[in-house]
C-alpha cells in the first residue's frame, strides 16, 4: 500500500522537522543538501521520516513496520519535498508575508488535534521527545503559516472548476459510481438454439426403442428414467412414483395435465415434447380423487450442426438489418422470444449495472438507434437494440464531492509549477552518497 504525501500533511510534518532547525546540535549534524545560505541535515530528514511513519500508523492504518519501511521508501521524496518548503519559506519572508497570533495559534491548536494530544503537558513532552521547546515549535508554526498563505494567495485564485470538467470527470469515473449507471430502454431479436430435424428424428428413435423395452418390462421404468435425466436437473423426479390429488394436478404444468388426464392405470403415453425434451408417462394407480404416476425425459438438445444453422439464421438478420429493414418486422418474422415477439422485442427500461459484464460490455458501447452485431449466450444469440440512453444527473453533494477532487489535483499540480519555478531559480546540491 502506498499513499501520496499531500501537501498538506507535508506542511504539517515540518512543523516538527524545521523547529530543530534553530538547535545548536544542528552545527555537528551531517549535511545532505545545500539550499541557497542554508542546509538541510541528517537528523532533519530522519525527523521527518518518522513523523511520515506516524503519519501512516495513525491516518492510514499501517502497523508499526509496514510504516517505517513504506517511510523510509518515501525518503528522497521527503527530501524533495522539504527543500520546496525551504523555499517557500524563504519567498515568503522576502515577501513580508505576515500572520496574525490568532492564526498561529489555531494553527497549534490544529496540529495537537490531528495527532489526539489532549493537553499541554502532553504536548511539551511530545515536543521535548523531539528536541524542540514550545516557542522554537510556535516560531516555525509562524514561519510555515507564512510560506502556506503565500501558497494560498498564489495558487487559490486559478482552483476555479468548471461544469464542464465536473461532467468530464464523472463520465471519466462512472465505473466507480454504481449508483450512477445509465438507463437505457432496450429491445432484442432473439434467435435460439434449438434442434434441427435430425436432432429431433434422433430424440424419437432412443424415446422409442426405449419405450418398447419399457413396455416390455414396466418395472425397469425408473431405472431407464434415471439414465435419461437432464443434465443440470439433478432434482428431477424422472423415474420417480409421485402420487398427487386432482387438485395439486391443477397446478402441474399444461403436458402434465393433458397427458395425465386421458391416460388410464397400466397405460403408457406416446413421446411428446415439452420444454426439457420427449416425455413419456406411465400411470400405475388412478380415482378420481388421486394419481400415481412416474415419467421419463429423453433430451432433446440442438447438436452442433443445428447450433452452426442458427449462428447463420442471426447472421442472416444482422444483414438485413444493415440493408434498411425494420427491426420490429424482423422480430415478428425471426425472434424465438414468444414474450417479446408480438411487442417488438421490447425488454422495456434497464439500468447498465443490472446486465451481467458481457451483455452490459456490448450494450454499453451501443448510441441510441443502433443495434449490435449477433452476441452469443447459453441458449442463443441476441441482437439488442438502444431506443433510448438516459444518463442520471448529479446531485448538488455528488458536484460538490467532485469539484473538491478536482481542486485538490489542481493545487497539486499548481503547487509543483510554483516550487518548480522556485527550484529552477535556486542553488541546490545533495550529497547523493547518502541516498
Amino acid at each position: 500500500m502506498v499513499c501520496r504525501i499531500t501537501t498538506y500533511l507535508i506542511l504539517i510534518l515540518l512543523l516538527i522537522s524545521g523547529g530543530v532547525r534553530s538547535s545548536a546540535a544542528r552545527t555537528f549534524d551531517r549535511i545532505i543538501a545545500y539550499v541557497n545560505d542554508d542546509v538541510v541535515t541528517k537528523r532533519e530528514l530522519d525527523v521527518l521520516v518518522n513523523q511520515r511513519a506516524m503519519e501512516l500508523q495513525q491516518v492510514y492504518r499501517f502497523s508499526e513496520r509496514e510504516a517505517l519501511n513504506e517511510a523510509e521508501r518515501q525518503r528522497s521524496e521527503l527530501l524533495d519535498r522539504l527543500i520546496r518548503q525551504m523555499l517557500l519559506l524563504e519567498a515568503a519572508l522576502t515577501l513580508k508575508v505576515t500572520v496574525s497570533d490568532v492564526e498561529i495559534e489555531q494553527y497549534i491548536q490544529d496540529f495537537k488535534k490531528r495527532y489526539n494530544i489532549e493537553t499541554d503537558e502532553e504536548f511539551k513532552k511530545q515536543l521535548n521527545r523531539e528536541g524542540m521547546t514550545l516557542v522554537a515549535f510556535r516560531e516555525q508554526s509562524e514561519r510555515n503559516l507564512k510560506a502556506e498563505k503565500l501558497v494560498m494567495g498564489r495558487i487559490v485564485p486559478r482552483l476555479q472548476v468548471r461544469e464542464s470538467e465536473i461532467q468530464k470527470f464523472f463520465e471519466e469515473n462512472r465505473d466507480q459510481l454504481p449508483t450512477k449507471t445509465d438507463n437505457i430502454h432496450l429491445r432484442h431479436i432473439f434467435v435460439a438454439f434449438k434442434p434441427n430435424q435430425a436432432d429431433r428424428d434422433a430424440a424419437f428413435e432412443t424415446v422409442n426403442k426405449v419405450l418398447d423395452e419399457i413396455r416390455a418390462d414396466s418395472t425397469q421404468f425408473q431405472k431407464f428414467a434415471q439414465q435419461y435425466v437432464p443434465e443440470g436437473n439433478p432434482s428431477s423426479q424422472a423415474g420417480m412414483l409421485i402420487e398427487a390429488t386432482t387438485e395439486e394436478l391443477e397446478g402441474a404444468s399444461e403436458i402434465f395435465q393433458e397427458v395425465l388426464a386421458n391416460l388410464e392405470a397400466g397405460e403408457f403415453s406416446e413421446p411428446i415434447e415439452g420444454d426439457e425434451g420427449l416425455y413419456v408417462f406411465t400411470v400405475e394407480t388412478k380415482t378420481d380423487k388421486m394419481i400415481a404416476f412416474r415419467y421419463l425425459i429423453v433430451p432433446l438438445t440442438p447438436s452442433a450442426q443445428a447450433m452452426q444453422e442458427m449462428r447463420e439464421r442471426a447472421v442472416e438478420v444482422f444483414k438485413k438489418l444493415e440493408n434498411g429493414e425494420d427491426f420490429n418486422v424482423l422480430v415478428e418474422t425471426y425472434s424465438d422470444d414468444a414474450e417479446t415477439r408480438e411487442n417488438g422485442g421490447d425488454l422495456g427500461v434497464r439500468s447498465l449495472r443490472e446486465l451481467n459484464p458481457t451483455t452490459r460490455k456490448i450494450i454499453e458501447a451501443l448510441e441510441p438507434d443502433t443495434y449490435s452485431q449477433p452476441h452469443e449466450t447459453e441458449s442463443g444469440l441476441h441482437i439488442f437494440k438502444v431506443d433510448e440512453r438516459n444518463s442520471p444527473s448529479l446531485s448538488q453533494t455528488e458536484k460538490q464531492q467532485i469539484t473538491s477532487i478536482l481542486r485538490q489535483q489542481r493545487f497539486q499540480e499548481e503547487w509543483d509549477a510554483y516550487t518548480n519555478k522556485l527550484l529552477e531559480n535556486a542553488y541546490i546540491r545533495i550529497e547523493l552518497k547518502d541516498f
